[in-house]
């Protein structure tokens, strides 16, 4: 009998990406992946001929959510973390009570996890790295909340990983998540302020991860939980890859703000037909920012409600601290290989047309 795979997230960047090689790789799995709505369901429908069940509901659906994994043998989480504490609960509490002998659990946090008090002023230096640094990442930080309640749902039969990616940059199916998650934002305020831009001098460091990289860091862990479910030896769940010490940060490129903006945003902009947003192209410099600008810029673009403001902050705090990662986990107990790079034309190439499609309007706020 085949495997039974619940996604969560299977629409959005991350997890179309990881749900295309997925399929590719274990034709045989029984995949049953939740949608928001009747066009995403006939998305997945087309994208896979049938071979994946849509199931329509949301993550605000603890019933649902409960009942879909406490039928599953794996569950899969690529959906944004911040604000799912009740629909996670929904998900571990079904897992609990599954009749399968062994269960898993991949979570998506994120990079953010590391930051303390951001300061564009001293955006700080320290790296960490996912296999000595567990248990010092900061627990009041974003993330916290939902990494230590999967931390704390392993038990003799459900196992959890989490995956916790940096930036993630790069080419992705999903139709309706193409670009990144943080492109519209940082093309936005770009383009408001007609230039490429860093938050204080921009000499904090961050870590890129490649959307085809993290994808393949999830698959490498679902093939490892189907290792163990077909041989059924409770002894071949790792301690390394399964339970509270599981965390596996994603990453492919550390570089600092500005050097990115410079050598790689302002060209990538230039050679995707958006080189018209920033003076000269490639050769417009650079505008050192307020952390306040950043936000009220973002927050023209997503709205003013609270959720929406937090997120707006989050986001512009993101681009003027540091987050330097090492993924060493991954590398060392599941073998996983990164790329010598981002796709960085991908991900602008998706987000200008993103911006066309939505008729190209922008505020100019960030002078």
């Amino acid at each position: 009998m085949a495997a039974r795979v619940f996604f969560v997230g299977a629409t959005g960047h991350i997890g179309a990406a990881l749900l295309e090689i997925l399929r590719a790789a274990y034709p045989e799995l029984s995949i049953v992946a939740i949608v928001r709505s009747s066009s995403d369901a006939k998305a997945i429908n087309e994208a896979y001929n049938g071979t994946v069940e849509p199931l329509l509901g949301s993550l605000d659906d603890f019933l649902l959510l409960k009942k879909q994994a406490s039928e599953a043998q794996i569950v899969i989480n690529c959906a944004p973390d911040m604000g799912l504490d009740l629909g996670l609960s929904a998900i571990l509490s079904g897992l609990s009570l599954s009749g399968h002998d062994r269960r898993f659990y991949i979570h998506t946090s994120g990079a953010s996890r590391t930051w303390v008090a951001p300061d564009p002023t001293h955006p700080g230096s320290r790296i960490w790295h996912d296999i000595t640094d567990v248990r010092s990442l900061p627990p009041t930080a974003t993330h916290a909340v939902t990494d230590i309640m999967v931390q704390s749902a392993n038990t003799a039969s459900v196992h959890t990983a989490i995956v916790s990616p940096s930036f993630v940059v790069g080419k992705s199916p999903s139709k309706t998540h193409k670009p990144p998650i943080i492109f519209p934002d940082w093309m936005h305020v770009t383009r408001a302020a007609g230039s490429g831009w860093t938050i204080g001098p921009g000499a904090n460091h961050t870590t890129f991860v490649d959307t085809q990289d993290l994808a393949n860091l999830y698959l490498l862990l679902v093939k490892d939980a189907l290792s163990i479910i077909r041989d059924g030896e409770p002894a071949a769940v790792r301690p390394e890859v399964w339970g509270p010490e599981a965390y596996f940060f994603g990453d492919t490129l550390e570089i600092s703000l500005r050097e990115f903006t410079e050598k790689h945003l302002l060209p990538a902009l230039k050679r995707n037909g958006a080189g018209h947003w920033v003076q000269d192209g490639e050769g417009g410099g650079i505008k050192e920012l307020m952390l306040e600008d950043v936000v009220d810029c973002i927050m023209t673009r997503v709205g003013g409600t609270e959720g929406a403001n937090l997120w707006s902050r989050h986001i512009a705090e993101g681009f003027g601290i540091s987050m330097r990662v090492r993924g060493r986990r991954g590398r060392e107990y599941l073998g996983w290989k990164t790329s010598d790079g981002v796709d960085l034309d991908e991900a602008v190439r998706a987000t200008v047309d993103e911006i066309k499609r939505a008729g190209g309007g922008v505020n100019s706020v960030c002078e």
